[in-house]
Formats: C-alpha cells, structure tokens, sequence
C-alpha cells in the first residue's frame, strides 16, 4: 500500500513539475529529477527600422560647353549669317595643297595631280552655328583689282550674298558670298575675323 501511495505521489509531483515548466522537481522518495525545458515567450519584434535614406547627390557643378571650333583659323563655308543675332553658321572644311593635296584626291578617285595646286576636302556634313565678335572683321576680296587686295565688307550686304547665292555688288565691291569659301579666325570662341580665299 506504501508503494502505491509513493507512486501516486511521484505522478502527481510529476504533472506538477510539468505545470511548473522550467522548474526541477524532486520528489521526495529520491525518484529522477524531471527537468522540462522552459517556454519563455519569444522576444516581441524590434519595430521595423526605417531605412535611412540614402544621401542627397549634389548637382555636379554646370560646365560650360565646348565651342564648337577651337581657338585658331580654320577653313570651310560660310552658309549663313545672322547680323542682329551676331551668328553665323559654318561648314568646315580643309583647303590641301601639294602632296597632300594629291594624296586626298587619290583616296577619294579624283583626278592627279590636282589642278591649280589645291583639293579641298569636305566630308563631314555637320554645320556649327559661331558667336561673332562685336568688332568683327570681313574682308573680302576685290575683285576690281584682284587677287591680293580686301575691302572691309558689311555683314548685313554679305548676308543678303549667302542668302540669294548671288554675287551682290554694292558701288565698287563685289560679295561672292556662298560662291567662295572662307576662313575663320576664332580668338577665346569668338569669330574675330571672315576672310575670303581666292580659288583661281
């Protein structure tokens, strides 16, 4: 009856031990330690972190853009201008002489050796529209006493020229317009100067 008594007694330490989860429970009569894990509560989720947002790019400094021609002369068309706005749209080109002259013609088909000494080469269409200096000078050939005199020619007359693609003649002076072609002079991207080139 002892041994009944001590077995309900264990049983009951044991539901005891159950219900007292984490705690170990020895019973008195020397039966095993009963040892459950514990159930703590699971962690409460840390509240979402809001993602720090992500730095401010700041604006990279404005650059100025390149001028369309580099500071030097160069040769080409002039296919119009603008007196009141101060433009002028331009064709660059390359006026060769000599050897060179020829090696270009050669790559191109064309007849060697060139004739009068020069082959212009113009293989790119794009057009580049230039700011004109406020004092800028057009010299133009005259063709009166031709070829190695110029007369300071008027931009709005030398316009009406490359508009009509006709020769303009104003008193004496004579504007070929876009019959000829022209070099420029281009000083801190300003066009300082419009000179005519004499193609015999």
């Amino acid at each position: 009856m002892r041994r009944a008594s001590n077995l309900i007694l264990a049983i009951v330490l044991g539901l005891g031990a159950v219900a007292c989860a984490g705690e170990e429970v020895a019973p008195a009569d020397g039966t095993p330690t009963v040892s459950l894990p514990s159930e703590e509560p699971s962690p409460s989720p840390s509240p979402t972190e809001e993602p720090s947002p992500s730095p401010t790019e700041e604006p990279s400094p404005s650059r100025t853009p390149s001028p369309e021609l580099e500071d030097g002369r160069h040769f080409g068309f002039v296919r119009s201008i603008d007196p009141d706005g101060m433009t002028l749209v331009f064709d660059l080109a390359y006026f060769l002489t000599g050897e060179e002259a020829n090696e270009a013609a050669v790559e191109r088909g064309d007849e060697v050796p060139v004739p009068n000494d020069y082959y212009i080469v113009n293989d790119n269409p794009r057009l580049r529209t230039l700011v004109l200096a406020p004092d800028v000078e057009l010299a133009l050939i005259d063709w009166n006493r031709c070829c190695d005199r110029t007369f300071d020619g008027d931009l709005e007359v030398f316009a009406m020229a490359l508009e009509t693609g006709e020769p303009v003649t104003v008193g004496d002076d004579i504007y070929y317009g876009a019959l000829s072609p022209y070099w420029l002079e281009v000083e801190e991207g300003l066009v300082v100067r419009i000179e005519e080139q004499y193609l015999p």
